[in-house]
């Protein structure tokens, strides 16, 4: 929202007091081991006080509240269709299928780097690493699982792969929002991604080919494999029939459907599949989308594995996407965020100092709005006209953007993304946060070429376009400071 439009500014002094007590409340109720939905819905207690105090109107800052839970509601309702779509897919035998023919194929030496490869292909050609993550991801878990490779160090592949389509692919959301934020094209901002994503990847890919093959020796046992194998296939009747949902999805998603609907119908595709395979009735396919898939065949792994899915699974995930996204409309549209960002603001001196800023102002806002969506839309509106008059193309803007708006939500235990993988993948955030190599490795690289001035592109303040660097107002101003 613009500056004129904004009846409550937070001075820089109450933005600090209000951002220490925020945080010191939630990290106090993590520290002792609560869920996270009560202590971020009791900020907007806090919220509240402080607004008695300053005899601000409640009405309205609650008005800020619930607009941007409006505006970001369809990642709650759609975390809710995968809960459905995770309990009918393990109830058709789609998860099993995936988990047994998996097994046969991927030998431990080569999990990890099939696995980040796997969910790479799935979210370039999809687009989302939402439903790479709930669908291959998920396979992944049950396979590696039983291969014994810890749950942390899987759920980093899997989180890798998913993130790297949704970075890149131009059937994502985030892909296309960030460079129409920054002002600049999606396949000149795909491009210049390519420069820092693609290293990245490869380097992530190294790192997990070298973890794998330490599990190559003395720690697979084949009698483990060869028992979750007789039975998962004593439960569920594996071939492709169960497949089909998931073909299904993919072809849907590819075909550009809108996600909520695609996954509602994938979960109704596994319904179907599970009447006329599985001989499940219509009233158990429906608790099974209500409550999840429940089974006790005496094999722990299998168990651990399949008692899960269900929209009931997902009630903690959306309350805190929901109490999150409120408290980060309060505290966006009462000027909080901007009184941060100002301070990097006065700093730019040069266009490493200008990324760095950017990747400030994008961490910032993702942490408070709690979204990818949030991310790019303040970060783009805030430095889109300061890249323009510096002589920075936007795809330098689009892609630092990406880098950390993108990416960054995994590393926040709150963010609407971590907390979607920690609960669809089964894991904690403390198991899966030293594995995702490129969410660190991405923005480190693109900060390195903004310094160097490597993979760098300069356009006309008023023309838009392209112009050598040292014509650059950005780097004009470096020449005459070095003067």
């Amino acid at each position: 929202m613009e500056e004129k439009e904004r009846k409550i500014q937070v001075p820089m002094f109450d933005s600090v007091v209000l951002m220490l007590v925020i945080i010191a409340e939630i990290v106090t109720c993590v520290r002792g081991g609560l869920n996270l939905a009560v202590p971020l819905f009791l900020t907007w207690v806090i919220m509240y006080v402080y607004s008695l105090i300053k005899k601000y109107d409640w009405g309205e800052i609650e008005g800020y509240a619930l607009q941007s839970v409006r505006d970001g509601f369809q990642s709650v309702v759609i975390v809710g269709a995968v809960g459905c779509l995770i309990g009918a897919w393990i109830l058709c035998g789609t998860v099993p299928t995936l988990i047994y023919f998996g097994l046969q194929v991927i030998q431990p030496s080569i999990f990890l780097p099939a696995t980040l490869v796997l969910c790479t292909i799935l979210s370039l050609a999809t687009g989302t690493s939402y439903g790479s993550a709930a669908s291959a991801g998920l396979a992944c878990m049950g396979i590696g699982l039983s291969m014994g490779f810890p749950a942390g160090v899987i759920a980093g592949a899997v989180i890798c792969g998913a993130l790297f389509g949704d970075k890149m692919s131009p059937f994502s959301d985030t892909t296309n929002l960030a460079p129409a934020m920054a002002k600049g094209t999606l396949y000149g901002h795909i491009r210049s991604m390519c420069y820092n994503t693609i290293p990245a990847w490869i380097i992530t890919l190294v790192i997990f080919a070298i973890m794998g093959s330490r599990y190559s020796i003395g720690t697979y046992d084949p009698t483990t494999i060869n028992e979750y194998m007789a039975g998962l296939a004593s439960h569920f009747h594996i071939g492709l029939l169960p497949l089909i949902p998931m073909f299904l999805v993919i072809a849907m998603l590819v075909l550009k459907t809108p996600a909520l609907p695609t996954i509602l119908l994938g979960a109704v595709f596994g319904g179907a599949v599970a009447m006329i395979g599985e001989g499940a009735t219509f009233i158990t396919v429906v608790k099974v989308m209500h409550k999840g898939f429940s089974i006790k065949s005496g094999i722990f792994l299998v168990d651990k594995l399949l008692n899960r899915g269900g929209i009931t699974s997902m009630y903690d995930i959306m309350m805190i996407m929901i109490f999150a996204m409120g408290l980060g409309g309060m505290l966006e549209r009462m000027g909080v965020l901007q009184n941060f960002i100002n301070l990097f603001i006065k700093k730019i001196h040069s266009l490493g100092s200008l990324v760095f800023a950017t990747m400030a102002t994008s961490y910032l806002s993702g942490a408070i709005g709690c979204t990818m969506s949030m991310a790019h839309v303040i970060t783009g509106k805030l430095f889109a006209p300061i890249y323009r008059e510096e002589g920075v193309s936007p795809d330098v803007l689009s892609r630092t953007m990406e880098d950390c708006g993108t990416l960054g939500g995994t590393l926040m235990p709150w963010h609407t993304n971590a907390v979607f993988f920690t609960g669809t993948l089964g894991v904690t955030y403390a198991e899966y946060i030293p594995y995702v190599y490129l969410c660190y490795l991405a923005p480190i690289i693109s900060l390195i070429f903004a310094f160097l001035g490597v993979a760098v592109w300069y356009v006309d303040p008023k023309t838009g376009k392209p112009i050598r660097a040292d014509q650059a107002p950005i780097n004009q101003k470096k020449q005459i400071e070095r003067k």
